[in-house]
């Protein structure tokens, strides 16, 4: 029997480019701070502001 083409709920993709943006917007707060462009609070206010974001669209 052919398998059905089912699609995904748009929960599940909403949730999985949440995820995706979240990482990625992490690793350049870290990447800027490691080369020097950022400093230690600049990094940890928008470590802040990332999380906040992030957990707000999961609600």
């Amino acid at each position: 029997m052919p398998k059905e083409n089912r699609q995904k709920p748009v929960y599940d993709e909403n949730k999985k480019r949440s995820v995706l943006e979240r990482l990625w917007l992490t690793y350049y707060n870290d990447t800027l701070f490691s080369k020097g462009m950022i400093t230690e609070e600049q990094r940890n206010k928008m470590r802040v502001i990332i999380n906040k974001r992030h957990s707000e669209q999961e609600r």
